[in-house]
């Protein structure tokens, strides 16, 4: 007689869990961060079917071999009379959730290797990808012999207008406005072809800028009529020739030349003192800029060491200015740390901070009411969603928040409510709030309107109200709003965009109007812009709900690239790449775009109201005075936070316009806000914006 043993419930997990399904992940910092469906309950002892995964090489013509990670796949691709044919593992199911690396060897010599469905992006070398398994899946693998000839693009940049011409003849490509011919601006050259290109700017316009191929270096002539670049054919070229006009066009702002930049700027914040850190990859140390004078020039560097690897942490500021890191790269995609690190800008360096309990890569970090900082989402130690919250509290160490286990999708758009809990908006269709005290508790939100945003924006422009855009795959040019002042709210759309756009970055700007820069309108996980309309910039009113397309810039600012609010009312995007879109090369550069409320109607620039005096630390709902140099017509009063800004998403950006009175005197008092679920302690810019919208520098105060 055979007795059954039940296990005692204890022995299973025995919270709730709302998981929505898992999103599809890529090479260390590329992933789609997915479209939960309704949550699932899952009981005590509830299990997730296996879910299978499939290779498969249609397309190839030469041969290579696909293997697994973790084991099971081992799949041979051979081409035969150009009929492609399979053997060995090309199937095997895995356990729901799992991640997946799948690599591809090439045989043969010169044999290439492209990932065409399945994973949305690849990792360098174009020769594995990631698939983390929620439902069965199919990837594909193209297997290519060696190129005999790849294609070189030329596209336009900026506003002014030129010629380009190549040599050996093909490419003859006219550039009006900043918009490239239909036809003369593509050929194709053989492998290996050294191939010159020679530009000449039109009458009342300059050559600005090169872009693409090496040519941001090796490009002659930049700032005066015409130069050259010489391009070796070893891989599809995609080539940016900015011509720009002599004089700014009006209404449209400037985007200034590009400067040098010694880091790939994946990660960016603009800091208490004014200046800026960035870092990417740990290849290069991280770089702090100090802006130039008013007397020009690019500005000055200094490096900062890391502690670990902090590419693909999540980051905020701490109320005294500190920049906490949490999470960061292991060196295996989707393989989060457990480190933290906390930057100190008063001496330009690094420290560890505590271990977090669990490992985070992609992790967004919230700062609360209280000036603590809740770290959500990520990869964890197993290679799994890390499903349970942490809590950095003001004595340094970490509290776990046990009971408000939740699946995210990477880098959750989250935003602290005027009634100080946290608000999920995006990016999938799914919305929660977050009660983060004592073990932590969360409650389903208004599901938004359009679906997933994957790599799309979102900001709080003013209290409670949130603006959405952009995202998707294929991506989409639609905006949405919602207003959570009273604890929770329905979305409604607002007008689109011209131009479809994901991996943009959305900026709120100094008069409290939101600037989006960069993306691209092309469907995939990191591909080439499918038109240079995404160089444009594109401005929404809140006031309206409208946009307004501006000047253009130089170059792509796609994947991996950050754009953020200066103190002087100007917008800094910077970086690209990592691996950059196929064409398209790693962008070392940054841009400085100069809005058009800093010029007058006639395009000359505007003289601006001037802060003279002004209290540099305030207390809630405190009175303070604001000196101006002259008597001003001030119209608004804009209080934003500090920006940090890493993979299309500025972590806790938000805005709010104070009270004041003393308008048309050179005195101003002005009504701090008046309690920390409004803005969270630490440092704001605040700007005084004149009757004609023309802003001040701001004023960096710190509040509580």
């Amino acid at each position: 007689m055979r007795l059954l043993f039940r296990r005692p419930l204890s022995r299973f997990r025995s919270a709730l869990l709302l998981v929505p399904p898992i999103a599809l992940v890529i090479h260390a910092c590329n992933v789609d961060r997915g479209e939960p469906t309704a949550p699932v309950l899952l009981g005590a002892r509830s299990a997730l079917p296996k879910a299978s995964l499939t290779v498969d090489a249609a397309g190839s013509t030469a041969g290579g071999t696909i293997t697994s990670s973790r084991g099971g796949i081992k799949c041979t691709v051979t081409v035969t009379g150009g009929v492609v044919s399979k053997r060995g593992k090309c199937v095997r199911d895995y356990k729901t959730g799992a991640t997946v690396t799948l690599a591809a060897t090439p045989t043969g010599t010169g044999v290439t290797v492209t990932w065409t469905t399945g994973c949305t992006g690849v990792a360098e070398g174009s020769s594995s990808c990631e698939v983390t398994l929620d439902v069965p899946r199919t990837v594909n693998a193209v297997f290519a012999g060696p190129a005999t000839s790849f294609p070189l693009k030329i596209t336009g940049g900026a506003g002014g207008s030129g010629q380009v011409i190549s040599s050996p003849a093909g490419i003859s490509c006219t550039i009006t406005n900043g918009a490239a011919a239909s036809t003369g601006c593509s050929a194709s050259f053989g492998t290996g072809a050294s191939v010159t290109l020679t530009a000449t700017a039109a009458t009342g316009s300059y050559l600005k800028a090169w872009a693409g191929a090496g040519c941001d270096v090796a490009g002659t002539g930049k700032g005066g009529a015409s130069g050259s670049c010489a391009v070796t054919m070893s891989a599809a070229q995609d080539i940016i020739v900015s011509f720009d006009p002599t004089a700014p066009v009006a209404g449209t702002g400037q985007w200034a030349a590009p400067i040098t930049w010694p880091v790939l700027a994946i990660h960016t914040s603009l800091l208490p003192n004014g200046h800026v850190l960035t870092w990417g990859r740990s290849d290069r140390q991280p770089a702090i800029w100090a802006p130039p004078a008013a007397t020009g020039g690019s500005g000055t560097f200094v490096s900062a060491p890391e502690t670990s690897d902090l590419f693909c942490g999540g980051h905020t500021f701490l109320p005294d200015g500190r920049i906490l890191v949490a999470g960061g790269h292991s060196g295996t995609n989707s393989l989060g740390i457990r480190n933290s690190a906390i930057f100190d800008f008063a001496t330009n360096t690094f420290t560890a901070g505590p271990l977090m309990q669990n490992g985070r890569w992609y992790p967004t970090n919230t700062e609360l009411a209280s000036g603590e900082v809740v770290t959500m989402s990520g990869g964890d130690t197993a290679q799994q969603r890390n499903l349970i919250p942490e809590v950095y509290e003001a004595n340094g160490t970490w509290r776990v928040l046990t009971t408000a286990s939740l699946y995210l999708p990477y880098y959750p758009m989250s935003f602290v409510t005027p009634t100080g809990t946290i608000f999920v908006a995006g990016p999938s269709k799914s919305t929660y709030f977050l009660d983060a005290t004592g073990t932590g508790r969360w409650t389903t939100g208004p599901s938004s309107l359009f679906g997933s945003r994957d790599y799309g924006s979102a900001v709080m422009y003013d209290v409670g109200k949130i603006f959405m855009v952009g995202g998707g795959d294929p991506p989409t040019a639609t905006a949405e709003v919602i207003d959570i002042s009273g604890g929770s709210g329905a979305w409604r759309s607002v007008a689109s965009m011209a131009v479809a756009r994901r991996q943009s970055n959305a900026t709120i700007l100094a008069d409290g109007k939101v600037l989006v820069t960069g993306g691209t309108n092309a469907s995939g996980f990191n591909t080439a812009p499918s038109s240079p309309a995404v160089l444009a910039a594109e401005l929404w009113d809140p006031a309206t709900e409208q946009w307004k397309t501006l000047a253009r810039m130089t170059h792509y600012r796609v994947y991996h690239s950050t754009a953020l609010l200066l103190p002087d009312g100007r917008v800094m995007s910077v970086g690209s790449g990592q691996p950059a879109a196929s064409g398209l090369t790693d962008d070392f550069t940054a841009e400085i775009f100069t809005p058009p409320y800093l010029f007058n109607a006639d395009g000359t620039l505007a003289t601006r109201p001037t802060i003279t005096s002004a209290a540099t630390t305030v207390a809630y709902n405190q009175q303070f005075t604001v000196k101006t140099s002259a008597p001003v017509s001030v119209s608004e009063v804009t209080w934003i936070s500090l920006g940090s800004v890493t993979h299309s998403y500025n972590e806790n950006q938000r805005a709010m316009r104070l009270t004041f009175t003393g308008s048309g005197t050179a005195a101003l008092t002005i009504t701090a806000p008046a309690r920390a679920a409004l803005a969270p302690p630490g440092y704001y810019l605040l700007f005084v914006v004149d009757g004609r919208g023309v802003p001040s520098v701001a004023q960096i105060v710190r509040i509580g």
